[in-house]
């Protein structure tokens, strides 16, 4: 299918959901921590504003909170304001409080992440306290962006979930784009040591590309999820949650994937739609909404 097939489709399109790293920015920090916008970013949430699209922007990352990220986006000259900024932890903590209620979750993660958790009362279990052996009946372990996960939390966290508790991790992503390097993701490297080491054979992702980050998407939008573009630069997150969903999957070759990985990538999760650069989408935003 060629873009200017699409037309009638991203002409339909009534919200969009934006990756940042690879997408927006490219910095060899999370969430484009110090780093340059990427060509036709800026304009790109300039259209959906004028066009009366509604927008969102969502990072895998949780080192940072939603209000960091946006007040170092708006520095760099995006006019975003902090509630359209989601991240794996914003779900995480939704999922977490609607599954589990008042009961204690182990959150292993930095503590922008645990200040997202609690404004959502959730019952956060006091890691440190539980290595020294406090009794805290965890029911669920969620493993985010923590660099810190030494050998006491590997035992706090593997001891937890062959007492029974549930395991989620917030990124699974392998790696993220940057500019200058490979960015390693943390939450998935320990997710699967942890899953080495209690011998559990399953877990669940919490962000993308989760059903349940889609969820959120669509709610934050207040748009059918038929009727979002989803746009990034990894296929296995933003191309595979739009087209699980039945969103407009597009990738934007700026960052992690390829074309050659569109192409060889497996049909149900191939992007609908692939351009050069964020220039590129602005211009058949506007061929569509001239048509």
């Amino acid at each position: 299918m060629t873009n200017s097939s699409l037309l009638p489709r991203l002409k339909a399109t009534q919200g969009i959901m934006f990756d940042i790293d690879g997408c927006l920015v490219i910095s060899d920090g999370p969430s484009g921590a110090g780093g340059s916008v990427l060509p036709g970013a800026i304009e790109s949430i300039q259209q959906a504003q004028d066009t009366g699209r509604a927008y969102c922007v969502f990072t895998n990352g949780t080192a940072q909170r939603p209000k960091e990220i946006a007040h170092h986006l708006r520095d760099m000259g995006f006019n975003i304001p902090d509630e359209l900024v989601f991240t794996p932890a914003v779900v995480a903590a939704e999922v977490m409080k609607e599954k589990y209620g008042d009961q204690p979750i182990l959150v292993f993660a930095a503590e922008g992440m645990l200040e997202d958790f609690r404004e959502r009362g959730v019952n956060v279990v006091d890691v440190p306290a539980a290595i020294k052996g406090a009794k805290h009946g965890a029911v669920a372990v969620v493993i985010g962006w923590d660099t810190n996960f030494g050998k006491d939390k590997i035992q706090l966290a593997a001891e937890a979930i062959r007492d029974g508790a549930e395991l989620y991790c917030t990124s699974y992503a392998p790696m993220f784009a940057s500019a200058d390097r490979l960015n390693v993701g943390v939450s998935g490297f320990i997710t699967s040591g942890l899953m080495f080491v209690t011998g559990k054979k399953d877990f669940e992702i919490l962000g993308k590309p989760s059903q349940h980050s889609m969820n959120v998407v669509s709610r934050v939008l207040g748009t059918p999820q038929e009727n979002i573009l989803v746009i990034g630069d990894d296929i296995k997150l933003e191309s595979t949650m739009a087209r699980n969903a039945g969103a407009l999957a597009g990738l934007v070759l700026t960052g992690t994937s390829s074309r050659e990985d569109a192409e060889n990538a497996d049909p149900a999760v191939q992007p609908e739609l692939i351009v050069n650069s964020m220039t590129e989408l602005v211009e058949l935003f506007a061929q569509a909404d001239a048509s």
